[in-house]
């Protein structure tokens, strides 16, 4: 048998025009079945991060840990999306009578959610390559309001039961769902390529091939290209950066919020514990009215000029167009912010704050939906590497974020604790206005991208 690059070219094995194995031409129902499973996996492991929070109180006093310790089950889960799958470890966790242990179960549990937040995105991207609302929208819902419901729920069953139950009520949800994923398909277009060539092979055509397959990777390769691209793509991308940069900063200021509202609500309000978590419900609001209001929103940014920074001629590309919807978001994030955190004093009415939830739940799926959309159609291919990247760097700023929160606000109070991080939402406005206006540079000068479009090119005939 020759070697690979000297295969004939009717044996390299590539997608034909509306080939019904290629993700992209999937029929609508089995893509609507790929993104639920890929949402719901998210879902569920989302869910169980913040489910953690209101049982920390019993947890404190069962185990006579401080707050910043007891938080630790928070920040070891969330640093845990950023290292890697495991699994088995949510049983652990429910069922250990010891803190120490439940908090190192807590971080491999974190891990084996690892998956689901790296590979949603690129799943959409597989699906809807061309299509910026039929990216990440399920995906990104799913990661905010997960850790919003969760924390609703959790706060009734910690009021009602032992703390400890909140840890076994994520592995019976775990337990519930998990049989789902047996179905779920392949959407990498490389690898359904790979496997259509090995069933080829084994009926005969010994010669055929995937066309990346032709460009056989040593361990090296994978070492550099696969495991360290992620590193690589942070360092070097700035669009990736600058994403990244206000995803994490976002994610890590709603596990703040985890943190915050009971104390702002059940010590400064004297609202009852398990009423605490249903003060999230004005977050999820703000979260639903992004998703109801995101087409409308994406057709008058479509139309809006913004002065100086948008060029006249030539006229934005579309990756740019859709992604000046990111700008009221970034604005009303520091809004929202400093609204919370100057009205969460125990002199005004509850609702008040509360109701700074709203812009703060819009502002931030907004965000996440619109740069990941972004990042995912200008690496294409290597948006899971992209995904993984920014997951990384998200985990550990919403793992730090947790256990900050009761050391700033104990020492400079919720007004000026809250607003420090309206303050660094501010210095991050600029970030979305450069991609608007060096957004297409950006993009061709960028290695990764380009390698992604040229992958992309070998698996398609023309």
């Amino acid at each position: 048998m020759s070697d690979k690059v000297d295969q004939p070219l009717e044996d390299i094995i590539t997608f034909e025009h509306d080939d019904p194995d290629d993700p992209k031409n999937w029929c609508v129902q089995k893509k609507h079945l790929t993104v639920a499973l890929a949402s719901l996996y998210a879902f569920s492991g989302i869910f169980g991060s913040a489910f953690y929070a209101p049982g920390e109180p019993e947890l404190r006093e069962k185990y006579g840990v401080s707050a910043d310790v007891s938080s630790l089950g928070l920040t070891l889960y969330v640093l845990g999306f950023g290292l890697g799958p495991l699994y088995s470890s949510t049983a652990c966790s429910a069922f250990i009578p010891n803190i120490a242990a439940i908090l190192v179960f807590r971080f491999i549990s974190g891990c084996a959610t690892a998956a689901a937040l790296t590979n949603g995105p690129a799943v959409m991207a597989d699906l809807y390559p061309h299509d910026l609302r039929g990216l990440g929208r399920c995906n990104a819902l799913c990661a905010f309001t997960a850790p919003c419901l969760a924390t609703l729920f959790g706060f009734f069953v910690a009021a009602r039961t032992h703390g400890s139950w909140v840890l076994k009520v994520q592995f019976f949800f775990s337990v519930a769902i998990w049989p789902l994923f047996w179905v779920f398909p392949e959407t990498y277009s490389p690898k359904i390529l790979a496997q259509r060539a090995s069933a080829l092979r084994k009926s005969g055509r010994v010669n055929a091939v995937a066309a990346h397959e032709m460009y056989p990777m040593t361990m090296k390769d994978i070492i550099h290209g696969r495991i360290l691209r992620p590193f690589k793509m942070i360092l070097y991308e700035p669009i990736l950066q600058g994403a990244t940069i206000w995803i994490s900063i976002t994610y890590g200021i709603l596990y703040f919020y985890f943190e915050m509202y009971s104390v702002v609500f059940f010590v400064q309000h004297d609202i009852p514990f398990e009423l605490c978590g249903l003060m999230f419900l004005f977050v999820l609001f703000g979260m639903v009215l992004s998703v109801v209001t995101f087409d409308t929103m994406l057709k008058i940014s479509e139309r809006m000029r913004i002065p100086v920074v948008e060029r006249i001629d030539p006229g934005l590309p579309a990756e740019e167009t859709q992604l000046k919807i990111v700008i009221p978001a970034c604005l009303l994030l520091p809004a929202s912010l400093f609204w919370f955190a100057w009205s969460s004093g125990p002199g005004t009415h509850w609702i008040v704050p509360a109701l700074a939830g709203i812009p703060f739940g819009y502002a931030t799926l907004s965000m996440f939906f619109a740069f990941t959309a972004y990042v995912s159609r200008t690496f294409t291919l290597y948006a899971s590497s992209a995904s993984s990247a920014n997951t990384i760097v998200r985990s550990i700023i919403a793992a730090i974020f947790p256990v900050v929160a009761h050391t700033i606000t104990d020492n400079v109070g919720t007004e000026w604790g809250i607003s420090i991080f309206g303050f660094i939402s501010l210095a991050l406005i600029p970030i979305p206005f450069i991609f608007v206006r060096y957004g297409p540079e950006l993009r061709d000068r960028s290695r990764y991208a380009r390698e992604a479009r040229q992958l992309a090119a070998r698996l398609h005939r023309p």
